[in-house]
């Protein structure tokens, strides 16, 4: 009896040693194990977030991108993201906030210049726009320079210099040849300035390059219907009413195309 006691005494010691161990490292495993679930939902958050703002589910993208920044609040990538969300909502002043924090987290995220200068280019701060675009043109490492070139072209526009404009335009065009908005652009300055066939050039470039364009099909119906190709100009409409079902321009296209071909 004494004996199996000592043997039972023993065990439980052991038994009891193994449990503090246990405790003692469980703690750490079960704060790495929390970490670890944390930055997975960060990850989740933000990515749910990313991808209902590119479908633009803006109110959906605000719920998840902020629960993302509520556990991660200095992270650059959650911070710009809700800086373009609040830009899609037409909330310029929280979007000014957020891009300009996503900056001070990281200085190197060249890409966020180009988002200001849109944040700036819609509240008509035309130079602040301008300045942070020519940023991201200035540094070689940017691999989206075609972006703040657009814009710069668009600024250009606004400002009626529509020849700096295009000239920003072509300079996409030699970098980025397969990039459609340039072309699109180009077109509407031909077709503004009575270039009509040469429009016409850039937009089938466009809708080659995009067959679901549905601005610059649109376009191209106007301008095929000015050079008095009617059957094509009737078919580009019937594009835009293909692939924008129940849209004000698709209503307005179908309205356009029955015109064109004689109906009304």
């Amino acid at each position: 009896m004494g004996r199996r006691l000592t043997i039972s005494l023993a065990l439980f010691a052991l038994l009891a040693s193994l449990f503090i161990a246990a405790g003692c490292g469980g703690g750490a495993a079960a704060r790495d194990y929390q970490a670890g679930s944390t930055q997975q939902q960060v990850v989740a958050f933000t990515n749910l977030g990313r991808v209902l703002l590119s479908q633009g589910e803006l109110a959906g993208a605000l719920v998840q991108l902020s629960r993302a920044e509520a556990l991660d609040p200095t992270n650059p990538d959650i911070l710009t993201l809700l800086g373009m969300t609040y830009f899609s909502r037409g909330d310029y002043d929280k979007a000014l906030g957020y891009l300009q924090g996503a900056l001070a987290q990281d200085p190197t995220k060249t890409d966020v210049h180009n988002n200001l200068g849109l944040v700036y280019m819609e509240q008509n701060q035309h130079e602040l726009a301008r300045r942070e675009f020519e940023i991201c043109l200035a540094d070689p490492t940017y691999i989206n320079s075609h972006l703040p070139l657009l814009n710069l072209g668009r600024l250009a526009e606004a400002q009626g210099a529509m020849d700096q404009a295009e000239s920003y335009y072509r300079q996409i065009v030699a970098l980025n040849p397969q990039y459609p908005p340039a072309y699109y652009r180009i077109a509407r300055i031909y077709d503004a300035g009575g270039r009509t066939s040469e429009a016409i050039d850039y937009l089938q470039n466009a809708v080659r390059l995009n067959p679901a364009y549905v601005d610059a099909f649109y376009l191209l119906a106007q301008t095929y219907e000015k050079a008095g190709r009617v059957d094509e100009a009737a078919d580009a409409y019937g594009q835009v009413v293909n692939l924008s079902p129940n849209t004000p321009i698709a209503i307005e296209a179908q309205r356009q195309a029955r015109r064109v071909l004689g109906f009304d």
